[in-house]
């Protein structure tokens, strides 16, 4: 058995430490960025943003309704994150005659080339 394994209270504290440097990277909108994200974290909400990894300006939609998306992110959205309400719901963005889907609870920090810039709506 690996050395520190015999120790679980070394362990788990290791573990810890690694579980909050990954949470602490990731977080609600800086209070510098414009637009309507005040969900975060709470289920049933997409929010996207103007730049990669979450920054930027960012809006954001309850999942399931269809929201044409203001002038402040429109064609502007280059990440997404969301949290599912109930199993098996999905994300979609649609603009320019295409749809990008993903699972509700899916993280992208980069959407894929072919769709960044493009979404004008969502539900």
């Amino acid at each position: 058995m690996h050395p520190m394994f015999r120790r679980p209270g070394l362990a788990a504290g290791i573990i810890a430490v690694a579980a909050a440097a990954t949470l602490g990277g990731v977080a609600a909108p800086s209070a510098q960025a414009a637009g309507n994200c005040t969900h975060y974290g709470q289920a049933g909400y997409a929010q996207v943003f103007t730049d990669n990894n979450y920054s930027g300006d960012c809006w954001e939609f309850q999942l399931g309704t269809w929201t044409v998306f203001p002038v402040l992110v429109n064609h502007k959205v280059s990440s997404l994150r969301s949290w599912a309400a109930h199993s098996g719901q999905g994300v979609h963005l649609s603009g320019d005659g295409l749809t990008f889907d993903a699972g509700a609870g899916e993280w992208w920090p980069s959407l894929p080339g072919w769709f960044n810039d493009r979404a004008n709506a969502g539900y």
